[in-house]
């Protein structure tokens, strides 16, 4: 018997023992949570956008709870390593993992993983989400969604969108775009953000909808045509949304992060911990820290995020089928 096997099956073994204690065994256990620190399994680098926002919440969290709440790095592996170690914890409440739609959604299609995203893990909170940009290099001559989109069509596969890798959330989001609007563009995929920067501002690649690329807008070096928000950003208060831009929606939805728990949690501690994320979320300071990546606070409790996610996972299988999207490795 593998590691994994002899997690899940010990998992399993502590779920069934407290279920035959009953209902009351449960609330019991959720008065008395939390009694020792959570950790929370991150899976990106320290430093950036929602790293920061999350450490915030942990603070603040902390107070809520009584309890250290930790944000645990845990990188590699596409985000598997970070989300395995939540999947395969103790449904207790005690290990959480935090990640992107793409980790949740996406990943989980396209490579074999230790774990699987939608009957190992559960939602907790979604905490935050952000939108697309449509931002385009200043050597393409429009300046306007609509220009775009024509200038697209009058030119099929001539214009390039730039991703961060096949299988990414922006090559899906690029794919399904093009679809809705009618138009044919050329996917060119990059290793990272750098890369990408690199290439747009050189003119090298015509388009990202990535609101990292938002920073280079601000200096003049790149131009911003619409923003899929329901409102214009704050920074950017010329540039209008894609329903002031009278073109019909993209079709995609935005970016979230959310927070999961290991199946078999009790529903009280589910509640409990959703309700602390909540609160952390309505902290300005949280909310000012989120304002530089274009993020918005958006919670949402286990059962409204899990119907998105349940919506996000079929879009991006759906896409995915059609595509015939694979990964090198």
């Amino acid at each position: 018997m593998t590691y994994f096997s002899r997690r899940t099956a010990l998992v399993a073994g502590a779920a069934a023992g407290m279920a035959l204690l009953g209902p009351s065994a449960w609330a019991q256990g959720a008065d008395n949570f939390p009694n020792k620190p959570i950790r929370i399994m991150y899976p990106f680098s320290p430093g950036g956008g929602m790293e920061v926002v999350l450490r915030s919440m942990a603070e603040h969290m902390q107070r809520t709870l009584g309890q250290p709440v930790i944000v645990d790095n845990r990188t590699g592996a596409g985000g598997s390593i970070a989300a395995n170690a939540a999947a395969t914890a103790a449904p207790d409440g005690y290990t959480l993992f935090v990640g992107p739609v793409g980790i949740m959604a996406i990943t989980p299609q396209l490579r074999k993983l230790p774990y699987d995203a939608q009957k190992d893990l559960i939602p907790v909170a979604k905490l935050s989400e952000f939108n697309s940009v449509y931002i385009v290099a200043n050597s393409l001559p429009v300046k306007t969604l609509p220009e775009f989109i024509a200038y697209a069509k009058a030119h099929p596969g001539k214009v390039t969108f730039a991703s961060s890798g096949v299988g990414s959330q922006v090559h899906l989001a690029g794919e399904i775009l093009q679809k809705n609007w009618g138009i044919k563009m050329t996917h060119v995929p990059y290793k990272g953000a750098a890369d990408i920067t690199t290439d747009l501002l050189a003119g090298r690649v015509d388009m990202s909808i990535d609101v990292t690329m938002l920073q280079y807008v601000k200096s003049g070096r790149a131009r911003l045509l619409a923003v899929q928000y329901p409102k214009r950003l704050p920074d950017f208060p010329n540039v209008p949304t894609v329903v002031e831009s009278g073109v019909p929606s993209p079709g995609t939805g935005g970016t979230w992060f959310g927070a999961f728990a290991p199946k078999g949690t009790p529903a009280p501690v589910v509640d409990k911990l959703s309700a602390a994320f909540e609160a952390a979320l309505q902290q300005p300071d949280v909310a000012t820290r989120m304002h530089p990546y274009a993020m918005e606070p958006a919670y949402a409790g286990p059962a409204a995020f899990k119907k998105q996610w349940d919506h996000d996972y079929a879009q991006y299988g759906k896409v995915i089928r059609e595509q015939n999207i694979k990964l090198e490795n």
